[in-house]
C-alpha cells in the first residue's frame, strides 16, 4: 500500500524553499507557474508534507481559478471548465437565458465594485498559496489504494461510516475497466484529492473532492445531483449573500478571498451555509466538520 501524502497550503515564510504562485494560462491550466515575483518575506515555504507532494500548488490553482471565474462577468462557462468531464457534460445541458446571465453579472459587478472600494484592488488571487494556507487541508491519494488505518476515526477501525471524510475516496468507479476510467475517470492509478475548508466565516466545514484528469489538470468532482439549473441557483444564492454581507468582509484581503472561495465552493458542492455560528468577518473556528463531500 502506498503512503498517502497529507498536504497543507501554508503561509510560512522560509524563503529559501519557496513555492511559486499558481498561474492560469489561456487554456485554464495551472501546471506551469510563472517566475515568482513575490518578495521573500511573503513567499510560502515548501516544508514537511508539502515538500513531498508538490501538486498542492496545482490543486490550489484549481481553487483559485474556480473562485475567480465565479466572480467574473460572463464567467459561468469558465467555471464549469473546472469540473471533471462527466460533470461538465451534465451541467452544459442547461443553457443560461439572457436574463439568467444578466442576473449573475449584476451580482458579480456589485461584488467587484465593493471589493475595489474596500481593498483598493481588483478581485484577483495573486498568491493562492497564501489564500489557501495551512487552514485549508489537502490530502492526495490514488484510485485502487486501500483506505489507511489513519483514515478511521479514533475508537473504530472497521466501521465504514466512521472513515475520515477529509480523505479522498480511492475506490474504483463503475467504469474502471474502460480506457481512462470511462466518463467518471476512476480507474486504478488515477490521482485523487480531497480539500477541506474548516468551519469559518459563518459557514460549516466543507469537503471538495478533486480528480486529476489527463494530461495534468486537477478538476473538481461535483456531486451528481448538481445540474446546470442547480448550479446557477446556488451561485445566485451565494453571490447574493457575499454582496449583502460586504460590510462584514474581513479586513485582511487574503482572508476575504478565502471566505469568498468558501462561498463559491459551497455553491458548487450544493451546500447551504449555517449563518448561526459566525459572521463572514470572523476567522476560522474550531467546530468539528461534517461530511458534505457530495454523492460520489
Amino acid at each position: 500500500m502506498k503512503a498517502r501524502h497529507i498536504l497543507f497550503c501554508t503561509g510560512m515564510t522560509i524563503s529559501a524553499l519557496a513555492l511559486p504562485v499558481c498561474a492560469q494560462d489561456s487554456t485554464g491550466r495551472t501546471d506551469t507557474p510563472p517566475r515568482d515575483t513575490m518578495t521573500p518575506a511573503t513567499q510560502p515555504a515548501m516544508t514537511g508534507d508539502r515538500a513531498q507532494a508538490p501538486e498542492a500548488k496545482h490543486i490550489c490553482g484549481t481553487l483559485k481559478n474556480a473562485t475567480e471565474a465565479a466572480i467574473k462577468t460572463d464567467g459561468y462557462d469558465n467555471l464549469v471548465k473546472r469540473f471533471v468531464d462527466a460533470d461538465r457534460d451534465r451541467i452544459k445541458k442547461f443553457d443560461l437565458s439572457k436574463d439568467d446571465k444578466t442576473r449573475l453579472n449584476d451580482r458579480v459587478v456589485a461584488i467587484q465594485r465593493a471589493w475595489k472600494a474596500k481593498y483598493n484592488q481588483d478581485f484577483d488571487i495573486d498568491n493562492p498559496m497564501l489564500v489557501f494556507d495551512d487552514r485549508v487541508r489537502i490530502v492526495q491519494g490514488v484510485i485502487g489504494e486501500a483506505q489507511p488505518a489513519a483514515g478511521h476515526m479514533a475508537g473504530d477501525q472497521t466501521d465504514a461510516s466512521k472513515i475520515d471524510p477529509s480523505l479522498p475516496d480511492t475506490s474504483p468507479g463503475p467504469q474502471a475497466d474502460k480506457v481512462a476510467g470511462g466518463d467518471v475517470n476512476r480507474e486504478p492509478g488515477r490521482k485523487v484529492a480531497k480539500v477541506t475548508f474548516p468551519t469559518s466565516h459563518g459557514m460549516p466545514a466543507l469537503y471538495i473532492p478533486l480528480i486529476r484528469e489527463f494530461p495534468d489538470s486537477w478538476k473538481i468532482d461535483v456531486p451528481d445531483q448538481v445540474d446546470g439549473q442547480k448550479l446557477y441557483s446556488n451561485l445566485i444564492d451565494q453571490l447574493t449573500m457575499i454582496d449583502n454581507m460586504k460590510d462584514q468582509w474581513p479586513s485582511d484581503v487574503n482572508d476575504a478571498y478565502r471566505a469568498v472561495s468558501h462561498h463559491v465552493l459551497m455553491a458548487i458542492m450544493d451546500q447551504k451555509p449555517d449563518m448561526t455560528h459566525d459572521k463572514m468577518g470572523d476567522k476560522t473556528g474550531d467546530m468539528p466538520p461534517t461530511d458534505n463531500s457530495g454523492s460520489r
